[in-house]
């Protein structure tokens, strides 16, 4: 691979890492710069699939104390989140290419959107009455259904799965934003993980990229944790929006 193009692509996911750590929504980084790259979506998707994974290890093993008074609960709702990713992951091998192509722009932009609007669909998404995340049985309802679905979403399109799953903790009753943090993190990494399973079966990896992108991405993600108190997580965010804006504009003109 030519040498602009891994520091590229490290700059990319280092930044990616940073982001994911302050604000989320790295993988709308990373995403656009591996479609540049020449990556199928199918290609890149998968291959963003692995950094993201690997981004959320670090944060998984911080969230042990919080999970770990409702461990019977998360693990049902680890259970559900490995069957819909899985789904989710066979879904995206299963979209003709043709299609992927021309919706992976439009997918880019909604994800970009969703985190846009992510305050407010949370505050939509919020119950009245506050969830006891120790009654388990609650999952084989509505609750859990959704669970599934939301697996499946992040599965398929890992950009979308962050604001997905907090909307659906809050609409589950869970308004601790801390614990709702740490489920998204422990269960968006049985998800990921689930999808990028089904990834490598399926030969859809590209792993002369995904090495750099762990690297950076792993290296981001601790460098966003030291820089957690000296960045403003609001221009950070509207840097995210604007990188997600112009490479949806750039997709989506007509050559």
């Amino acid at each position: 691979m030519d040498p602009l193009h891994v520091a590229l692509l490290f700059a990319a996911s280092l930044a990616a890492g940073i982001v994911n750590s302050l604000a989320g929504g790295g993988s709308l980084v990373t995403l656009p710069v591996l479609l540049g790259l020449g990556l199928s979506p199918l290609s890149a998707n998968a291959t963003n699939a692995v950094a993201a994974w690997s981004g959320l290890v670090g944060g998984a093993l911080r969230s042990r104390e919080t999970l770990a008074p409702h461990l019977r609960s998360v693990a049902v709702m680890a259970v559900l989140s490995i069957l819909g990713g899985a789904l989710g992951g066979a879904l995206m091998l299963a979209t003709p290419r043709p299609l992927l192509e021309a919706a992976m722009p439009w997918m880019i932009l909604v994800a970009t959107l969703a985190f846009l609007f992510a305050p407010y669909i949370r505050e939509l998404a919020a119950a009245g009455a506050e969830w006891n995340l120790d009654r388990t049985a609650d999952l084989a309802g509505w609750r859990g259904g959704i669970h599934v679905l939301v697996s499946m979403l992040t599965g398929y399109f890992n950009p979308a799965g962050g604001v997905a799953m907090v909307a659906a903790f809050q609409g589950f009753g869970v308004s601790d934003l801390r614990l709702a943090n740490a489920l998204k993190i422990v269960l968006g990494m049985a998800m990921t993980g689930a999808s990028v399973v089904v990834f490598v079966a399926a030969d859809a990896v590209v792993w002369i990229h995904a090495p750099i992108m762990i690297a950076g991405t792993v290296l981001g993600g601790w460098l966003g944790a030291a820089l957690a108190l000296r960045l403003d997580r609001r221009w950070l965010r509207g840097a995210v929006l604007a990188w997600g804006g112009v490479v949806s504009a750039a997709f989506l003109m007509p050559a």
